[in-house]
């Protein structure tokens, strides 16, 4: 009796662990070290090149087919973040708000964030 009583509730203590927001991080997650800055930052400070940076904003558009990027937009901007040059996607979550550590790269004429970890909120 007292096995089975265990066992189930090793069972509810685990699903509602699943049901708590499950994961939220994604790839490394967010870097507590990394300055937090904005978007406009990017394209306003040239020595953030190659820098290791965080950016919170909203998910305003994301890869359809396996998620390998998406655009951030805050209040100053809107910017590219690449997730797939450090091997993690995201699923479909559109209008979310997210936390991305990364370094700051160009790519072009874009400035662009190569994300090595993600918060979703």
């Amino acid at each position: 009796m007292k096995k089975i009583l265990f066992g189930s509730v090793l069972v509810f203590s685990l699903f509602l662990a699943a049901c708590s927001g499950g994961d939220n991080k994604y790839g490394a997650g967010v870097d507590p070290a990394a300055p937090k800055v904005q978007v406009k930052d990017m394209f306003l400070r040239p020595e953030l090149m190659g820098q290791t940076v965080t950016l919170e904003g909203r998910i305003v558009s994301q890869c359809a087919s396996n998620g390998c990027w998406f655009y951030l937009q805050d209040d100053t901007g809107q910017v590219y973040i690449d997730l797939a040059r450090n091997g993690f996607e995201l699923p479909s979550l559109p209008n979310r708000t997210a936390i991305a550590t990364g370094t700051v790269a160009r790519s072009q004429q874009a400035f662009l964030l190569i994300a090595t970890g993600v918060e979703v909120k």
